[in-house]
């Protein structure tokens, strides 16, 4: 009979499971075992995150975009303000205009302009101007003469002048050495001694055997040979003469003259040396030196031969001239002509120094300017021109100055030449024209002396 109890099991059966148990048992034991080994030699593994965090800085990212917007915002917002504040200005400090075929012509309205300078008028006037031409150029002498040394193979034993020295035509400069020339001369005296001796005897000779050829008593043979032995006499006495001669010249040439009259520039002598073929000396002939000054083309038309010629000098001197020659040629290269102008004798003028000089071309009466009222912009010059603004009865007369180009001509001290009179007769301002600009308002210090007309294109009221 089979029991319900689960527990009333058979003898077999609970040994079974009493076995099962203990394996299990044991099993479990021997697993817990390695488990706590393997955790206190190894680490246990655990697979990597595959989830990505994300930066940190992202959350700024809605912030940039909103402060980009403010910011393009309000710089709409402020361009507007000002182009609307510009446009204001521009109402307030400008008169309408209308179009016309000719331009852009400004229309009667009354326009809040003030002063901006008070300044001084003044009209073109005609002055006498110089027609001086200034050129730079070279003093140089007129002529200079080489002295060079006529003894070859022979040393100086004198040097008596120097560079600057004044020397007469003739004066003696240098000497050579002369023991040797002597020495010369006395040989050759000797050999012209000896040639003449032998040429006596020869003579003799001859004239006692010619005779004899008369007579038959010597063939005419032995008495041609008696002439030719006293003519080669008569030519050896004659060589020795020459032979002495040039001793003697050479004796004369160790003394070197001055061929003309002048001023030594230049010395190459000194005692001791033996010259070779430069100059011993240079001689200024008579010292006259000349400017030698480059002039352009386009302006020698006014220099003549005679013109006068005044040179600077330094330490505020100056030397006087006249034109003696023109170049008939330009230079290579400048292309300027050269002037030549004898100088007048002066202890200050020097060879060798570049000046500046004058040519003196006589005067002209001109239509001038002050220097003070030119301005000077971008290479081009210009005057203030004054104008007179039409204004209501009691108020204080008003000018508007205009920018006029001008030519100008040569300046002389503080004027210079308005080569094209102003197509207008009022005045200019004197001075101060650079702190100006074209159509600015002033105010006249000479109001009551200057002749100054409105223009009558311009109706503009203050």
């Amino acid at each position: 009979m089979t029991s319900s109890d689960p527990n009333n099991k058979l003898p077999i059966e609970a040994n079974n499971q009493a076995t099962d148990k203990a394996d299990k048992s044991s099993t479990t034991t021997s697993t817990n075992k390695n488990t706590a080994d393997n955790s206190h030699n190894y680490p246990a593994y655990s697979a990597p995150s595959t989830s990505t965090s994300k930066p940190s800085w992202l959350w700024l990212l809605p912030l940039v975009l909103v402060a980009l917007v403010i910011g393009i915002f309000a710089g709409r917002l402020w361009t507007q303000k000002q182009l609307e504040a510009d446009a204001l200005e521009t109402k307030k400090s400008v008169s309408p205009q209308i179009a016309t075929t000719t331009g852009v012509t400004e229309i009667e309205k009354e326009v809040i302009q003030k002063p901006v300078l008070t300044v001084e008028t003044i009209q073109p006037e005609p002055a006498e101007m110089n027609n001086d031409l200034v050129a730079d150029g070279t003093i140089s002498p007129e002529n200079t003469s080489s002295v060079s040394g006529k003894v070859n193979g022979v040393s100086l034993e004198q040097v008596l002048v120097k560079e600057g020295s004044e020397v007469k035509k003739g004066q003696v400069l240098a000497v050579f050495d002369t023991d040797a020339i002597q020495q010369q001369i006395i040989q050759a005296q000797a050999e012209l001694a000896e040639a003449e001796s032998n040429y006596d005897l020869a003579k003799k000779d001859a004239e006692r055997v010619l005779p004899l050829l008369e007579i038959h008593a010597i063939s005419q043979q032995e008495a041609d040979r008696y002439v030719a032995t006293a003519n080669q006499a008569a030519a050896s006495v004659a060589a020795a003469k020459a032979r002495l001669n040039n001793q003697n010249l050479t004796l004369k040439n160790a003394k070197v003259t001055a061929p003309v009259s002048g001023i030594i520039s230049q010395k190459n002598a000194d005692v001791g040396n033996v010259p070779g073929p430069e100059p011993l000396f240079t001689i200024i002939e008579n010292g006259q030196l000349e400017w030698q000054a480059q002039v352009n083309p386009d302006k020698v038309g006014n220099i003549k031969v005679g013109s006068l010629v005044e040179v600077s000098l330094p330490n505020n001197r100056s030397v006087s001239g006249k034109v003696t020659r023109i170049s008939p040629t330009a230079e290579e290269g400048s292309r300027q002509i050269t002037i030549f102008a004898a100088l007048n004798k002066s202890p200050y003028a020097k060879a060798g120094m570049y000046q500046r000089g004058t040519f003196k071309l006589g005067s002209q009466n001109k239509l001038t300017i002050p220097v003070s009222a030119v301005v000077t912009e971008d290479g081009y010059d210009y005057v203030m021109q004054v104008e007179a603004i039409e204004t209501e009865d009691n108020e204080e007369p008003t000018y508007r100055v205009s920018r006029v180009k001008v030519v100008l001509g040569e300046r002389q001290g503080d004027r210079v030449e308005l080569v094209e009179p102003l197509k207008s007769n009022n005045p200019i301002v004197r001075q101060g024209g650079n702190f100006l600009t074209d159509g600015d308002v002033v105010r006249i210090a000479n109001s009551q002396d200057a002749n100054i007309s409105s223009n009558s294109s311009t109706n503009t009221k203050i």
